[in-house]
């Protein structure tokens, strides 16, 4: 699949103030959950690069944002032939390049241990902000929502909403889940990380990004529910078999 940003800039579409409190609006209840970790008050920050677009939201005395969001909205090209015959060759789609949540007065612990990546402890609003973005996405008209999930353990937390657009991807995602399913998430992530997970050749897992969606249209749904993706990806997880160095 290749990727081509959309023409129209995100925030000339949106005015910045206008899509920044759609953010964090609290009908899902954000700036609730925010405020039950003990920032009450929040600013937020919108800036843009060039086809991305940002938001951060900031608590006072920390220079650090609680969420740091960057997004894009793109057109994706499907070229592989089991898209085509579905016809899912032009897709539009709200695409999440990165999301960081922190808590800068959180430690880690026994109960909360680090992930790969992580600086600082979560905020617990994780689900809140993905279901918001989801819903952002299909109130304009998207396709889907798109992500590309850093680490294994980040694959995982999304896996609840969306699957990888490779077929393939996904089955061997799913064998790794299932064969490191004895390990805390922690744990099983920073196996993969580290290199300690082989497959039966020997060979370390190395961990790529790599596209996951969020079908938002009967089209893009039927594609991941559809019986060749169901068996693509099955036989890819049924291919292989990993185990801990």
């Amino acid at each position: 699949m290749t990727v081509r940003p959309v023409r129209t800039p995100f925030l000339d579409l949106r005015p910045a103030d206008g899509w920044a409190r759609v953010a964090v609006r609290d009908d899902l209840g954000i700036l609730a959950g925010l405020a039950r970790r003990g920032y009450p008050s929040v600013s937020l920050r919108t800036s843009g690069d060039g086809d991305e677009h940002r938001l951060r939201v900031l608590a006072p005395g920390f220079a650090a944002p609680l969420l740091n969001l960057r997004l894009a909205e793109l057109s994706t090209f499907f070229r592989e032939p089991p898209r085509l015959r579905l016809g899912l060759e032009v897709l539009s789609v709200l695409a999440v390049h990165g999301l960081v949540l922190r808590d800068p007065r959180a430690e880690f612990s026994p109960d909360r241990p680090r992930l790969p990546g992580q600086e600082r402890p979560g905020l617990g609003v994780f689900a809140t902000v993905l279901e918001r973005l989801r819903l952002w996405a299909e109130d304009w008209g998207k396709d889907g929502l798109l992500a590309f999930p850093p680490h294994f353990h980040a694959a995982v937390l999304l896996g609840r909403w969306l699957r990888f657009v490779s077929p393939a991807r996904q089955g061997r995602f799913e064998a790794l889940r299932r064969d490191l399913a004895a390990l805390s998430l922690a744990e099983s992530s920073w196996a993969v990380e580290e290199g300690r997970v082989k497959d039966e050749a020997g060979t370390a897992v190395r961990w790529l990004p790599a596209e996951m969606v969020a079908p938002l249209t009967p089209d893009l749904r039927g594609y991941v529910e559809s019986e060749a993706y169901v068996r693509a990806a099955a036989e890819a997880r049924d291919s292989v078999r990993f185990r801990i160095a």
